[in-house]
Formats: C-alpha cells, structure tokens, sequence
C-alpha cells in the first residue's frame, strides 16, 4: 500500500477536529464556569498531528497523480501553511505569555481562512475546479429518441456521470480528459480509445469498461459508481457505428435489444407527466368516499396517480363539493363543471387546484369576472366556455398559458373580430368559436345500408345493400358457421340460411374505407309455446310482457319503442315452453347497449333444461369480461351453445351488471339491461 493513497482517510480528521476546537473555545468563552480543563489543547494536539500526517499523505500523492499543475500548487502551499498553523496554534493556546494569548484567537481565524482555502482547493483536484459554485448537471431530455443525437444525447451523458469525475480539466487521469470531442479523439498515456486491440476485437474504452472490477485496468475502478450492463452496451454500439459525432439514432443500424434500451431514454414531457412526478398516490377509500357526495372521481391511467373528476351537471354544488377535493387537489388535472350551477363565486374554488389541465365550464355561470383564475393554470390544455358569459377580455389571459392547445368559446360574448385577431397571433392555439359549415359537407364514405324484412327467420332471409356515393363498391362478409370472413363484393341482393352476424363497409379510388355496417340476422329452427318472466321488468319499460321475447321482432336502439323488456338493477329469469319436444343447441339473446342511459350488456347466462317439463339440468353457464369503457349505443346478440339435447322446457337466466362501471359518468348508480328477442336453435 503507498502513503499517499491513505490521504483521503487522514484529510478529514484536522478539519473535523480544528472546526470542533472553535467551537469548544466559544461555548467555554461564554460559559462563567467550569472553565476548560484542557479539552481543548488536547484537541488542537490531535488536529496538529493529524494535519501533519494529511500533508505527508497528501504530497505523496499528488506527486504521483494527474492533477492540474496550479491547483495542486495552490492546495500543497496552503496545506502546508495550515498545518503550520495548526502546530503554532497548540502552543499559542498552551502559552501563558498574554501577548500570546491575546494573539490565540485571531490566529485561529486566520487557520480557520486556510482549512477553507485547502478544501476547496482538494475539491477541485477532485471534482473540477468549478464543483463548487457550478450548477448541478440535468441530463438532456429525450422525447423522440428516434431523432436524438447519439454522442450529445446518449454517450457524453453517460461519460458526465461516470467518468468525468476523474478525467477533466482538473484531475487528467492516465491523461485522458472526456469532456469534450477534441479530448476524446486525443485519448490518453495508452492510446486512442477507439482503437482496435488485436485479441478482443474491441476498442480499448470497451475493453476497459468490461474487464472485471478487480483488475486494476477496469474502468470505472472499484469504488466508483460502474457504467450499467445497459450503457456499456450503448457504448459499444456507439463505437462499433463508428463513433461518430453527428448521427442521429434513426440513421444507425439497432438491434431488438438496443432499441428496448434506446425507448427507455425517451421521457414524457407532457403536462400531465410533469404533474404525476410530482404528486403522491391517491387512496382508492378516497376516490370511493366521493362517490357519497354525488362527485365521479377516476385515476386518468394505471401508470399516473392522477385525478378526472365530474360533478355530474349538479344544480346544488356548494364550497364543501370543492373542499372535499383540495386533500388531493394537486391529483386533479381533470375537472367536468359543465351544466352545474357554478358562478363566479363558487368559481374562485377553482384557485385550488392548480394542476388543471382540462377543464369544462360549458352551461355554467361563469362570467368575465372569472378571468383571473384562468391565468393561474399553467398546465392547462384545453378549456370548454361554450355558453357562458366570458368576453374579449378573456383572451388576455390564454396567451399567457404556454401548455393550451384547445379552448371553445361558441355561444358566448367574445366578438368574431377579436378572436380573428387572436387567432393571427397563436396560430397553433385551436378556437372552435362556431359550427363550421365543412362538417355537413361529406368527405368521407358512409357505410352501405343494410336492407332486410326481418332480422329473424326460419328459413332464410333476402339481404340488400345500398350505397349512395357514385362510384363506391361494396363489400360484406359473413360471419357464421361456415367461418367464411373473406370480404365478397355485393353485386346483387343474396340470402342467408343460418345465423348470421353480416359486415359491410364500402370502398372507392382516392377515398378512405367506409366504416362498417353491421347487422345480426338470427334463424329460429325452434318454435316457441309461451315465455314466462319470473320477475317482472321495470314498470315504464314492459314491452308485452313474456311475449316481446319471442315476437320474432327485434327492438331498434330506441329503448322506448316498445319491444324492449328493461329490468333495473335486477337480473332476468325466465321459462321458456316450446310447442314440442326438440333438439336444441344454441339459444341467442337480443340485447342493447346505452351507456349515456344507463343501459349495459348483459355480463353472464346461465341456461337450464327440462326434458320431461319438471325438474331442470343445468346445460351452460357464461360468464363475460368486465365492461370496457365505451358511449356506443348498439344491439347485440349474445350466443349460448351446449351440447345437443332433446328439450320441452328451458329456463334462462340473463346477469345484469346491477351498478354502472367504475367509468361511467356516474359511476355505481343503478344500471339497466333490455332485452327483445330470444331465439332457439
């Protein structure tokens, strides 16, 4: 072992016990009595001693280091004079010469100035000669690694915080500097780093980076915080690409691994990203409590502990609604006003939640008095005023907002001229301030028309499609027992002879594809006697009773036309008598979906038989995934299919979901099911 490698063991130890020294002497200073008994001599011995053997150590060292010339000049003078210091200061304090002593104190000021001057001179052989009043290094952000430069954004990255620390300007390890390009090109005592050793096939940076940690060639040595498996690999990338300067990551050759490293760099700089670094995870019992006060409150994703809420079009909202939020007020980044009896007043509440980033006011009492609240949310992204009162003056305030993308002011006091004028100035800031005529002009293909006499039959059923653009084809497949999806042109009207879910979309030069058009067409092989509910719909919504479900008449997605059985938070049950004895294998239910009135799937069946008109077999039971998010109004018919058995009976059980989904606009109030047909097969 060399002395000189023990410097960084000693060097603390006089600065330590100096500074504890200064402090005694004070507090004994002050204090009337007992006076110091010789703790304090004793402690200058000891810092005397041990910045006597720090300088030893210390010069030792720097003669055998690469440490810039001036300031390893500057910390050796001014560490000798320091200890120095420190020795006349043990027999200064032990004098008993008053001249002497009343020189002690201002002497230790004077070593004090020195123990300052040294460490900061050793910083700076150490971590630079700025380390100290230098700001602290922020890696660059990376939104699009596909465009980031590979030696700026990614290499030198990695070189500041792992390396530089020895290579710089102030301490020139092996002569290598690592701050620079020009610095990297030169290398250092061993050569260039990239060149090429003839055994490894590897550059001289690599090799080093990956030898093990004990051998005294490794790079970081041991001790130093090591470059991850990770940047090793990026580096190695790097140079087997050449090395180059100026490339960007798009234009090099990657690998399936590398560019799982590569999208780790990138960082969302969104506001809402922003935001979710800054807050803390919001209790699911808090969400929940809200949901007694009338206030839907939703995570926006899994990943980000960030908050939507909605005060569902409330005519009562009062400060405590506000109040209940403020506990996870910096959570809320999303917030639904809109049609709720908030003014101007209640509107102040507002200041509360400062992470805004949408916000809907539409059908509110917000007027121009409520400007200055607008200017304090500095994330916010899109604002919906539409039918309020707000003015011109309104629009001061949104040019100060750097995050907005999106703000609707139809309906209300804002003049045509000013929004011209505003919209000159922030061209990529979006104003719907009217319905433009564009949207009733088509431009794109509507789906065909899909014609039939009945959407259930016993034998088959004759289907036409229409499409009214010039020029347009279409196109439909079948989706049935056969498993025919492949698209067949329509050239003329066809039939269908099984149960059938029929698509359709329509398709022509220069034009995107139509959306599709669907249709279930159910075929009833089974005749049914009667059906009778066991527990009886809602009372607005009770079609014709037993017989809606088998009218061989489908209900439209009006929920009120008569053909639809509706049962709220309940589930249906129903027997099902047939006219004789058949074979059944497949029974479908006729179902609709209208989330915005409360109206879901169905989310299990369970169907029974009987084959003497008595006692019932359980045939099947389905169970279906939880509802995902949607506000598609839409008909559907769900298949059940089981072994074939001879039956005279069926009872059917169809599960209602009894609450609305966590995200619905109100979530966990009562929900319904409607149900029109079933049909036997």
């Amino acid at each position: 072992m060399q002395l000189g490698n023990l410097h960084p063991l000693f060097v603390h130890l006089p600065i330590g016990i100096i500074v504890l020294a200064f402090l005694m002497e004070l507090y004994y200073r002050k204090k009337p009595k007992p006076k110091d008994n010789g703790t304090i001599l004793f402690a200058l011995g000891l810092g005397a001693i041990s910045s006597l053997f720090s300088a030893v150590s210390g010069w030792l060292l720097g003669d055998g280091g690469d440490y810039d010339a001036e300031i390893l000049f500057r910390h050796k003078w001014i560490a000798i004079a320091f200890t120095i210091g420190t020795l006349l200061l043990f027999f200064l304090k032990k004098s008993s010469n008053k001249t002497m002593q009343r020189a002690y104190l201002p002497f230790f000021g004077v070593v004090l100035a020195l123990l300052t001057l040294a460490g900061h001179f050793g910083g700076s052989l150490t971590h630079g000669e700025d380390f100290l009043f230098k700001e602290a290094y922020e890696e660059p952000i990376i939104e699009n690694v596909d465009n980031a430069r590979v030696y700026a954004e990614i290499i030198q990255p990695i070189f500041n915080k792992k390396c530089t620390s020895c290579h710089n300007s102030s301490k020139i390890k092996g002569g290598l500097l690592l701050t620079s390009k020009s610095e990297l090109m030169a290398g250092g005592d061993s050569g260039s780093l990239f060149d090429t050793l003839e055994v490894e096939k590897s550059s001289l940076l690599t090799h080093r980076l990956k030898l093990p940690i004990e051998e005294k060639e490794h790079m970081p040595p041991k001790g130093k915080v090591q470059l991850t498996a990770e940047e090793i690999l990026l580096m190695d990338w790097w140079i087997q690409q050449g090395n180059c300067f100026d490339c960007i990551v798009k234009n090099l050759p990657t690998t399936d691994k590398l560019d799982a490293i590569l999208s780790s760099l990138e960082e969302d700089t969104s506001p809402k990203a922003l935001i979710a670094k800054k807050v803390d995870a919001v209790p699911e019992d808090f969400i929940a409590s809200l949901k007694e006060h009338r206030i839907s409150a939703k995570l926006i994703s899994e990943e980000m502990p960030l908050l939507s809420v909605n005060f569902l079009r409330r005519k009562d909202l009062t400060k405590e609604d506000f109040d209940l939020l403020k506990k996870y007020g910096d959570n809320v980044v999303e917030m639904n006003l809109g049609h709720t009896n908030l003014s101007d007043e209640l509107g102040a509440q507002l200041k509360s939640f400062k992470h805004l980033t949408k916000l809907q006011l539409q059908h509110t009492g917000i007027t121009a008095a409520s400007n200055v609240i607008f200017e304090k949310f500095e994330f916010l992204t899109s604002l919906n005023l539409l039918n309020t009162e707000v003015d011109n003056s309104l629009l001061e305030k949104l040019v100060k907002l750097p995050h907005l993308k999106r703000v609707f002011v139809w309906q209300t006091n804002i003049t045509n001229d000013a929004l011209a004028q505003f919209q000159n100035k922030n061209s990529e800031l979006t104003i719907q301030s009217k319905i433009a005529d564009s949207i009733f002009t088509a431009s794109t293909l509507a789906p065909p028309v899909i014609i039939a006499d009945s959407e259930i039959f016993q034998d088959s059923i004759k289907i036409t499609l229409e499409q009214y653009f010039d020029g347009a084809k279409i196109f439909y497949k079948t989706e049935n027992s056969k498993n025919d999806t492949i698209p067949k042109e329509y050239t003329e009207p066809f039939y269908l002879k099984e149960t059938t879910k029929l698509k359709s979309f329509a398709v022509k030069d220069d034009w995107e594809p139509s959306l599709p058009s669907s249709a279930d067409f159910l075929k009833s092989k089974v005749e049914i006697s009667s059906i009778s509910l066991v527990n009886n719909p809602h009372p607005k919504y009770t079609g014709k009773e037993g017989l809606t479900l088998m009218d061989l008449k489908r209900g439209s997605t009006n929920f009120v036309d008569g053909n639809w059985l509706g049962y709220e938070r309940q589930h249906m049950t129903a027997i099902i008598e047939l006219k004789k004895a058949y074979r059944v294998s497949n029974v479908s239910v006729g179902s609709l979906s209208v989330p915005g009135n409360w109206i879901f799937p169905p989310v299990g069946y369970t169907v029974w038989g009987s084959t003497d008109g008595t006692s019932y077999k359980k045939l099947k039971t389905v169970k279906l995934p939880k509802l995902e998010p949607s506000i598609i109004v839409e008909r559907n018919a769900y298949d059940i299919n089981f072994d074939p058995v001879l039956l005279k009976k069926i009872k059917i059980l169809v599960q209602s979901p009894l609450k609305n989904p966590e995200w619905h606009q109100a979530p966990g109030g009562d929900s319904f099911i409607f149900l029109d047909e079933i049909v036997l097969n």
